[in-house]
């Protein structure tokens, strides 16, 4: 790019000086003899190639910068992932509720705090979360050990 820019502007420069100075320099009134003074290209073609050549030699220094280097930085990690293990889920009974028949003459509140010792006793047995079955079959046994018939 250094070469390119820089014969840019040494061509425009040329051109410039060439183009201010073509043509006749002196319109004076007319001297003895009948013929044109050269004079140089004069002060206007040092003005046409400045103004063509400056901003070419602006824009050869442009180039020649090295480019700037910018640094982004990485984005920041993401969070891990929250793992939420799943809620435990509680078989219902398939089966309609039994009636439950107290065989020692055991009182109301008494059947009732057996039932719910019973049901908490029986989602502790193995797989009776999982399979109704075995979490009915558990419920019956710890409630026929406790003095009750169940219909």
């Amino acid at each position: 790019m250094k070469t390119f820019a820089r014969t840019l502007i040494v061509s425009a420069l040329i051109t410039a000086t060439g183009l201010a100075s073509a043509g006749p320099r002196y319109y004076g009134p007319p001297p003895h003899h009948h013929h044109h003074h050269y004079r140089g290209p004069g002060l206007g073609g040092l003005v046409v190639g400045l103004a063509v050549a400056l901003p070419l030699i602006a824009l050869a220094h442009q180039a020649e910068r090295p480019a700037e280097v910018v640094y982004v930085p990485p984005p920041a990690p993401l969070p891990p992932p929250v793992v939420v293990a799943p809620a435990p889920v509680y078989a219902a009974p398939s089966r309609p509720v039994p009636v439950i028949y107290p065989r020692n003459g055991q009182s109301a509140a008494q059947t009732e705090f057996d039932q719910r010792e019973c049901n908490r006793w029986a989602t502790s047995q193995p797989a009776a979360m999982a399979d109704s079955s075995v979490f009915n079959r558990a419920v019956d046994a710890c409630m026929d050990g406790r003095g009750y018939t169940l219909r």
